[in-house]
């Protein structure tokens, strides 16, 4: 199993001032890479077919991509850069930026939860009116943080450009009041330097915040609305997106779902109905 070793520096723009730190590297398998890879590139609707047609590109996709004699430094191979067009080159890129940004949020930050942010906000109370739509929604219930996150990736040194675009991409989002913080992750691949490697940029918020007990729960519902939908429940997908007031209501409503007829005994739904509280 071959291992990546990616330096990851970390930008703190909290109070009172901007502060770089470069932290430990982070590693990641290939299998790790290439699951993570998958999982970001794919919506919340991908049926199995896509799921296993995806999983058997990949693979080979990071084998043309990749510079394998490079491991652990991570490295696009010079035959990648000499045969394809600048278009589908920045394509490539940013698919693997994209997935190494989700192993790390994931497997070193503890974000457990990740899911693709278009498709998650429908049916969000207040509704999300922003014109901009980051990558993806996180959660990590160590710390009961919900925030959102935009990927970049690019051929050069300099993560600036890229930065600054995730961040704008990730404005609106964290003007409702359902997220608590945005970060932009920026993977530079110094495509002109025979001797560059894979950096992951990191910038972090101004500010945390706490997610409200009720947004949890309701968070805990809609991880479980996808499934239900790949199965074909569509009811159940569509009550686990439902909006509760108060807890009596959380409360409630579970009863009701838990005691519907020809519904007991499904594991599952009783999961889903019962809930953490």
């Amino acid at each position: 199993m071959t291992q990546f070793s990616i330096p990851v520096i970390e930008y703190n723009c909290a109070p009172p001032g901007a502060v770089k730190t470069p932290k430990q590297p982070f590693v990641v398998n290939d299998r790790q890479l290439v699951l993570a890879m998958i999982r970001s590139v794919l919506t919340v609707n991908a049926g199995r077919a896509s799921r296993k047609y995806m999983a058997a590109i990949v693979k080979p996709t990071l084998k043309f991509l990749l510079d394998w004699n490079r491991a652990p430094d991570l490295s696009v191979s010079a035959h990648f850069l000499n045969v394809l067009r600048d278009f589908s080159a920045t394509t490539r890129i940013g698919e693997l930026a994209q997935g190494v940004s989700y192993a790390y949020w994931q497997w070193e930050r503890g974000y457990h939860w990740i899911t693709d942010f278009g498709p998650w906000v429908e049916g969000l109370h207040p509704p999300y009116a922003g014109t901009r739509s980051p990558d993806f929604v996180m959660l990590n219930t160590a710390i009961n943080d919900l925030a959102v996150m935009e990927s970049k990736g690019t051929g050069s040194n300099c993560h600036k450009s890229p930065m600054g675009a995730a961040l704008r991409q990730c404005k609106d989002a964290v003007a409702h009041p359902s997220f608590s913080r945005s970060f932009g992750s920026v993977l530079t691949l110094d495509s002109k330097n025979p001797g560059g490697v894979g950096t992951l940029h990191v910038r972090d918020p101004e500010k945390a915040a706490k997610v409200p007990i009720e947004l949890s729960y309701y968070v805990f519902r809609r991880s479980f609305a996808s499934w239900f939908e790949l199965t074909g429940d569509e009811d159940m997908a569509d009550w686990c997106r439902q909006e509760f007031e108060v807890l009596s209501d959380l409360r409630q409503s579970r009863r009701q779902v838990s005691n519907d007829k020809g519904e007991r005994g499904n594991p599952l739904r009783a999961t889903t109905a019962l809930g953490n509280l």
